[in-house]
């Protein structure tokens, strides 16, 4: 029988212990951790480069390619960032990581150099979709005075599976080609998109309602 101040293991009644990831909830754990599934099919957009190239956009092309991909980010975020002061951010991830998983399928599939840029444009607005989203539901889900930690624990997330990201892409891409790689990435970012409602069920984020008093969370969101 354990004493007082024992070494018996707390049991899952217990408060959670200060400095524990338990303080966040699970809601917010288990969006870290599709976060990281989807993470590890966000390869680098050098493989986009490569990819069109081997479309037939010519390589004099490549840079102006590039700069497109960039532009489309660049036009499509603020109304990204405006959605989410008027919508669920979940929503808006949803979305974007479904509209990401169409892109990276419309890659695999691909056959001609027009649909690469088609496909760049689609691809600023998965872009503007998540980037404010995704920050945002770190501050609907953390409490107040955890928020800090919470938003470097996303950061960490989404580091760590950055550079498996690209070794397992290029490892594909070389086994299979393009479109195995291609098909990968889409693949775990339709899954994270479909497992999103269901880690945020029972958490008010995903009931529409607020959460904290975080300038991430107005009034009126649906």
């Amino acid at each position: 029988m354990d004493g007082e101040g024992g070494g018996g293991s707390p049991s899952p009644s217990d408060p959670p212990a200060p400095g524990s990831l338990r303080e966040l909830g699970p809601s917010f754990r288990r969006y870290v951790v599709l976060l990281g599934l989807f993470t590890l099919g966000n390869a680098s957009d050098a493989f986009l480069l490569l990819r069109a190239q081997e479309l037939g956009v010519a390589v004099p092309l490549i840079p102006l390619f590039w700069g497109a991909l960039h532009v489309s980010k660049m036009i499509w975020s603020l109304p990204g960032g405006m959605a989410a002061d008027r919508v669920a951010p979940w929503k808006l991830i949803v979305g974007g990581w479904g509209l990401y998983a169409l892109v990276y399928g419309g890659f695999a599939l691909a056959n001609q150099a027009w649909q690469a840029w088609a496909l760049a444009g689609l691809y600023g607005l998965y872009f503007g979709l998540t980037e404010a989203p995704e920050k945002a539901l770190v501050a609907d889900l953390a409490p107040s005075h955890l928020r800090a930690r919470a938003f470097g624990i996303y950061h960490f997330a989404q580091g760590l599976g950055a550079l498996p990201a690209s070794l397992i892409f290029g490892a594909l891409w070389q086994w299979q080609g393009a479109a195995a790689a291609f098909g990968f990435g889409g693949g775990l970012a339709l899954l994270a998109a479909l497992l999103l409602p269901w880690a945020l069920s029972g958490s008010p984020a995903v009931k529409g309602a607020e959460v904290n008093s975080s300038p991430y969370n107005p009034a009126g969101r649906t």
